[in-house]
């Protein structure tokens, strides 16, 4: 028996696979054979969705049944190549929509909380795990009323604070400064902190309630992943017990395997959403009077705007990875002026370890190691006179951004998580979670039980 075992683990390495199923028979843990990957997009908009993508190829690549299901239209050949099965929902970004229908969809998407629950349904063994991604703009907490079933085996990374905090940024948007209130506290209850109204302020205080109220995640059993060992603290501040989450921080993908000669380039960068929260008007502003060239890779609602800002900015539109490469290779600075809490910012690690030095916002989690490694700048995001400054300083002094350029190539193994080094913590985590759910079904049923989902609303 253990030479069959010997040959098939042989077999499974040589094919690039790895042994699954619950455990071996000397009882080590072995992962799921089925992965159901679950998120809003399933194209790389943005970082949660390349995350997810990313994910749903490695799993795919390794032998494991995945199976990825996506609240938009589902339109991937390259992941349906890859042998993934899709299951998409067939809706909108909730901000393309008008805002009735947003705030119904917003508390409770139907379809998708119907087609997830057919799913688990028909094809769920214990064998199966869940992951979620993102679940903010398209799915809704529906999907946790259809997961409540399985949550023992589901595993939830934290791209943002929508788990914690009701705007999803810990960050009190009119006032443009971090928010240090407990999430559905009284004081809480009551701040308009909202980026829009305090009409939208409440419509996402019933929608944090509805989500704690379809999901105890202290009681289900469910794991969460933080993108970043400083949202953690927050994560607990919001009701999230700190035994239930793990931090493995997003793999990144470097634009370009040489460095780019930063120093030699003129043009300065913005990759993402074109939206308010991004801080991408303050850029083409601050652009515009230090007179220097800027570039905005991505799409959004605001793309007009900052034309009519700064006539001489170039809107790019949205870019593949290889399209970045490109852009990559003529930029002189990464700008992530985002106007909220950054739990991560993945493209500024992309930029960097390409030896693009960043000027990263001073409410982004990752701006102290930045700062310390000297490979980039910060700035607030809501003084476009210090960022002007900033930009003009840079336009012109070659050795600094060459100085900056040569740290980030060269430190990129210690400034970001490699490929490979995160698939191994990921499957192993995977493992955790099988193992965990398969010890709860064992204890007694009294135990095993969901807790009345707690909502805190005073303090």
């Amino acid at each position: 028996m253990r030479t069959n075992m010997w040959l098939g683990a042989l077999l499974c390495q040589r094919r690039g696979r790895v042994m699954t199923g619950l455990t071996d028979a000397s009882g080590t843990k072995r992962l799921p054979r089925r992965v159901v990957l679950i998120s809003d997009l399933c194209e790389p908009r943005d970082g949660p969705s390349v995350i997810a993508l990313r994910n749903a190829t490695m799993l795919a690549d390794r032998g494991l049944l995945v199976e990825y299901f996506c609240g938009d239209f589902g339109r991937n050949e390259d992941l349906a190549q890859s042998g993934v099965t899709l299951h998409a929902v067939g809706a909108s970004d909730l901000r393309n929509s008008s805002f009735a229908m947003a705030v119904v969809k917003g508390l409770y998407n139907i379809p998708a909380a119907r087609r997830l629950r057919s799913l688990i349904r028909s094809k769920d063994t214990p064998e199966t795990l869940y992951h979620v991604h993102n679940w903010s703009k398209i799915l809704s907490p529906s999907i946790f009323d259809a997961l409540r079933p399985v949550m023992d085996r589901v595993v939830l990374t934290a791209h943002d604070y929508f788990l914690a905090c009701p705007n999803g940024g810990y960050f009190h948007f009119q006032q443009g400064l971090p928010c240090t209130k407990r999430p559905l506290s009284l004081s809480c209850l009551g701040a308009n902190c909202d980026r829009r109204s305090r009409l939208e302020k409440t419509w996402r205080i019933v929608r944090d309630i509805e989500r704690r109220f379809l999901m105890d995640i202290s009681g289900s059993g469910a794991t969460v992943l933080a993108v970043h060992e400083g949202m953690v603290p927050l994560l607990e501040r919001g009701g999230i017990p700190a035994h239930v989450i793990k931090v493995l921080r997003n793999p990144v993908q470097s634009w370009s395997e040489k460095r780019v000669r930063a120093e030699g380039n003129r043009s300065f960068l913005f990759v993402g959403r074109l939206e308010h929260d991004k801080g991408v008007l303050l850029l083409a502003e601050a652009a515009k009077q230090a007179k220097v060239p800027v570039t905005f890779v991505g799409e959004g609602a605001l793309a007009s705007d900052i034309a009519a800002i700064y006539p001489g900015a170039r809107i790019a539109g949205f870019k593949d990875h290889r399209g970045l490469k490109e852009v990559a290779a003529e930029t002189r600075c990464l700008v992530v002026p985002t106007r909220s809490r950054e739990t991560f910012s993945l493209v500024a690690y992309e930029a960097l370890t390409s030896g693009i030095p960043v000027i990263i916002s001073d409410f982004a989690a990752t701006r102290d190691e930045i700062l310390e490694h000297g490979v980039g700048l910060s700035c607030n995001p809501y003084e476009t006179g210090g960022l002007s400054r900033c930009l003009a300083e840079l336009a012109t002094d070659d050795a600094r951004i060459s100085q900056m350029s040569f740290k980030g190539f060269r430190d990129r193994e210690k400034l970001a998580l490699s490929s490979m080094d995160w698939e191994r913590s990921l499957l192993d985590i995977y493992r955790q979670q099988m193992q965990k759910a398969g010890s709860r079904q064992k204890a007694p049923i009294g135990q095993r039980r969901r807790a009345v989902a707690s909502i805190p609303l005073l303090g």
